[in-house]
């Protein structure tokens, strides 16, 4: 008895081979040959891909299958630019990824599964993670003179596509400026007062990519407006 034999379900079936001899025309007792053929086990990856912050927790990759009792073992990829996560396992797959370079990296988990000893086809689960973007502001300060133009504020960053969205303090002692805006800062700043005046520029940087936002840290940029100046007539 030889051959292939393939099992249809998801779990063990025994066949049974009943063998008669016969010589001469005599039939001797019949005996069996058993073969346990165990079932392919599968694994299904849910969610099957995301896209996620650098730094953040992804969403726990639930491994699950048709066979009773498979064992689910997993390898990932781009362990040098990702960190955070094994680069192998068993089970579910979770934990922090964190993208160490200023573009997108793409983390591959290779699932297996195996029960009773087979193995089955391995599937794939992507993790995008995004980095963190940042920004520079240059100049980060400067002092001017009421009612006149500020040096452009250039915002720039590591990350490629970054949007940088500032918001500005003071707005009713030093006018001329939207208290808010998206790229670089300029324009002419006015004191209304009497005294000297700061006004404070928080940017923060934010990127998009697979329909995720993910912001760095806010830096500030802060402009020094000096009191104009006032002439004083003596009375007659």
């Amino acid at each position: 008895i030889s051959g292939t034999l393939t099992n249809t379900t998801n779990a063990p079936v025994k066949v049974a081979f009943t063998i008669t001899p016969i010589a001469n025309g005599c039939t001797g007792p019949a005996i069996t040959a058993t073969v346990l053929v165990n079932p392919t086990p599968n694994v299904v990856a849910t969610p099957a891909s995301q896209v996620i912050c650098s730094g953040t927790t992804i969403t726990n990759v639930a491994l699950t299958g048709s066979v009773s009792g498979t064992v689910y073992n997993w390898t990932r990829d781009n362990t040098a630019t990702v960190t955070g996560i094994a680069s192998g396992g068993s089970g579910n797959i979770s934990g922090i990824l964190t993208n160490t370079t200023n573009a997108p990296v793409t983390v591959t988990f290779t699932i297996t599964p195996t029960a009773n000893g087979c193995p089955g086809a391995a599937i794939t689960a992507t993790v995008l993670v995004n980095p963190t973007p940042n920004a520079v502001a240059t100049p980060s300060s400067q002092t001017i003179c009421s009612g006149t133009a500020i040096t452009a504020i250039v915002l720039s960053g590591s990350v490629i596509g970054t949007v940088y969205n500032w918001t500005r303090n003071n707005t009713v002692n030093v006018t001329g400026i939207a208290a808010s805006g998206t790229g670089n800062i300029s324009g002419t700043l006015t004191n209304t007062t009497t005294v000297q005046q700061t006004v404070s520029f928080t940017i923060t940087p934010s990127y998009t990519n697979g329909g995720v936002t993910c912001t760095g840290a806010p830096i500030i940029a802060t402009v020094i407006v000096q009191a104009p100046l006032t002439i004083v007539c003596p009375a007659n």
